[in-house]
């Protein structure tokens, strides 16, 4: 179907942010009806204001075929929910499918925190997505489908995007945007938005998860750690090549700069001090306190370090404005989410995801 002009699609409209969404989904079934059930249940797509203007349609549609060919379900679902939408599928699949992450005019860019800590024979994440508060959909959605792995996740503002996330597996995946400049030549590839929710559906392991991000082809310049119960790891990607850090010890963590040598000159002229310190705290903070052996005590001293106010690793203005937060333990597949700054907004735990089961209709979506 196409697009009127009186459609709410219209970008010549002003452009009215909505209300922070901290929807909690719980859905059960297939791709299509996950769909079908987000896409009702979302206001009216509008791309941001502050995106760079989206790649030509030819081009998106070779990308679409792209991620089709690694996880056909998950471009089923994108089709349900453009029409849930009232979109035509290829318009809404070129808005949402970002090559330039840059904004179209100047926001800044500060950015997220993760740290994987393997202690006691424990894994403990701790992560902070921070961004503008412009963007205001930050939903959670624990998902068990009929076709690959059972997640738990958070999407920012693209369709059936996940910006971090567990499945049922343990492996935990979290993204992390770096900002170089574009390059001349981009080829085909996966959106950020969905690199996260490839791994969490189509791997079972951290080496896994790296495997799959080093082959993948990507649109984007964005750092991605991945942990499981027993290690974990660093992908640097971009569109030129991909590279992999491992952990120098106990602890390993993802900020907004590039590390790896081969990776460094693609950075340009961004400024890396605030994602430097943050970096440093995450590596240097999770030291264990006498007598804390307990899955509640590692993950709430996860929670202390996502909510450090020095550095800040928890920010409350500008593009360091975390507006989401979340501690897990990969072992026991738990996971927490604050919606909202963890220094003022407690965590709650989510339904943990164990063997995938019996699949039912999708309920309704429970609100936080």
């Amino acid at each position: 179907m196409g697009l009127s002009p009186a459609s709410p699609h219209d970008s010549s409209r002003p452009y009215s942010p909505e209300s922070p969404d901290y929807r909690y989904f719980d859905l059960r079934g297939s791709h299509a009806e996950a769909g079908a059930m987000l896409g009702a249940q979302d206001p009216p797509f509008v791309m941001q204001p502050w995106w760079a203007p989206p790649a030509s349609l030819s081009f998106t549609r070779e990308c679409a075929a792209v991620v089709r060919a690694m996880h056909a379900p998950l471009m089923d679902e994108f089709d349900t929910y453009a029409g849930a939408q009232h979109w035509d599928r290829d318009l809404l699949w070129q808005q949402s499918c970002r090559v330039n992450l840059k904004a179209r005019f100047r926001l800044g860019a500060e950015g997220c925190s993760t740290f994987a800590w393997h202690v006691n024979g424990r894994a403990i994440i701790g992560r902070n997505y921070d961004y503008w508060p412009l963007q205001t959909r930050r939903q959670r959605i624990r998902m068990q489908p009929q076709s690959g792995h059972a997640t738990i996740g958070a999407r920012g503002g693209v369709p059936c995007g996940r910006y971090d996330g567990i499945n049922q597996h343990g492996l935990f995946v979290s993204l992390h945007v770096v900002m170089t400049d574009t390059p001349d030549v981009v080829k085909p590839g996966v959106p950020f938005h969905l690199v996260g929710r490839l791994a969490l559906e189509l791997c079972s392991t951290a080496r896994q998860a790296v495997d799959t991000l080093t082959r993948m082809p990507h649109l984007s310049s964005l750092n991605y750690l991945v942990a499981d119960a027993h290690e974990a790891f660093v992908v640097e990607a971009d569109p030129r090549h991909t590279r992999v850090l491992t952990a120098d010890g106990a602890v390993i963590a993802a900020t907004n700069h590039y590390r790896h040598p081969d990776m460094r000159a693609l950075q340009g002229n961004r400024i890396l001090t605030n994602s430097t310190c943050r970096l440093q705290k995450l590596t240097a903070a999770p030291t264990v306190p006498a007598g804390m052996t307990g899955v509640d005590l590692l993950l709430d001293h996860a929670r202390s370090i996502m909510a450090d106010r020095t550095v800040p690793v928890c920010g409350l203005s500008g593009s360091l404005t975390t507006l989401w937060s979340c501690v897990a333990e990969l072992s026991s597949r738990r996971i927490q989410y604050a919606p909202g700054a963890p220094c003022h907004t407690p965590y709650e735990e989510v339904p943990p995801l164990g063997q995938p089961p019996e699949m039912a209709a999708l309920p309704a979506a429970a609100p936080s």
